[in-house]
């Protein structure tokens, strides 16, 4: 995969912003700010601009990047434009499954079991999505699936499927998981699937907003320095997942390797701690 720009900086004329990015120089950023911004006003002039102008990366600050024993970048952990850690990868497929959106997804269907037949009502919607992802654990063995609960729903790894997250192969693994919309196609505009790392800060009782990055002057770099220890304390309660479940054969070493950071950092084992 392609490692996150480092050098990130604003384009401005009049009310019009257009942000221009690097892995070389703040100069490079600034080259390609001033041409997406030449390009933004010439869509504004000409009527043709419809909310957006071509495709940026995510603009996140790298925290660090992990490499497999070949030297090979297999992921990085950045943080998001809410404060938190998230790891990027297209090593291996992340479903993020929504349970409210899960079960409207397969609508109101009976589930027939070995015994009798149980309806959604009796066994709730996050046990009928946990059984779900077992009957597609089931269905393709030769793929190592690691089932998470999150706070709304789960996070399904998917090892050795050989498949790039922008692949049609993807999405129907995407489609019969029933993943969140919004995520999949997400995965498909960076060609990287995304797992969050560390809690949502309005979950751990945070009120201020993380400040934007970057930041621009002394003034925002010392809030964003106070933001984040505040942030850090109170995620400090928190879990992100927990790991409930594991189907199929095992990751690969450099599968591994990101397995245990996601763990680690998610505090995936730590299941006393609620939710966030």
């Amino acid at each position: 995969m392609e490692p996150l720009p480092k050098y990130w900086i604003a384009a401005r004329k009049g009310s019009q912003t257009a942000w221009g990015w690097s892995s070389r120089s703040l100069d490079d950023a600034r080259a390609v700010g001033y041409d997406r911004l030449a390009r933004l006003l010439a869509a504004v002039h000409d009527g043709t601009i419809k909310g957006s102008y071509g495709w940026a990366p995510p603009r996140e600050l790298t925290l660090h990047e992990e490499y497999d024993g070949a030297g090979v970048l297999i992921g990085v952990v950045s943080r998001n434009r809410y404060g938190a850690d998230v790891l990027n990868t297209d090593h291996f497929l992340v479903a993020d499954i929504d349970v409210q959106q899960s079960v409207a997804q397969h609508g109101r269907r009976l589930l027939r079991r070995a015994f009798g037949r149980a309806e959604e009502t009796a066994d709730g919607p996050k046990a009928l999505a946990l059984h779900r992802i077992g009957e597609f654990a089931s269905a393709h063995p030769s793929v190592g699936v690691r089932v998470y609960e999150t706070f709304g729903g789960f996070r399904a790894i998917l090892t050795g499927t050989g498949l790039p997250p922008d692949s049609p192969g993807a999405a129907a693994l995407f489609e019969e998981l029933a993943t969140d919309r919004v995520y999949a196609r997400l995965c498909r505009k960076y060609q990287t699937c995304r797992a969050r790392l560390t809690p949502k800060p309005w979950r751990t009782g945070l009120r201020a907003s993380a400040p934007a990055w970057p930041a621009e002057d002394a003034s925002a770099a010392e809030q964003w320095v106070g933001w984040l220890r505040d942030y850090q304390g109170a995620s400090a309660r928190y879990a992100t997942c927990r790991l409930v479940e594991t189907f199929g054969p095992p990751p690969r070493p450099a599968e591994q390797r990101l397995i245990d950071l996601h763990d680690r950092v998610s505090r995936a084992a730590e299941t006393a701690l609620p939710l966030a």
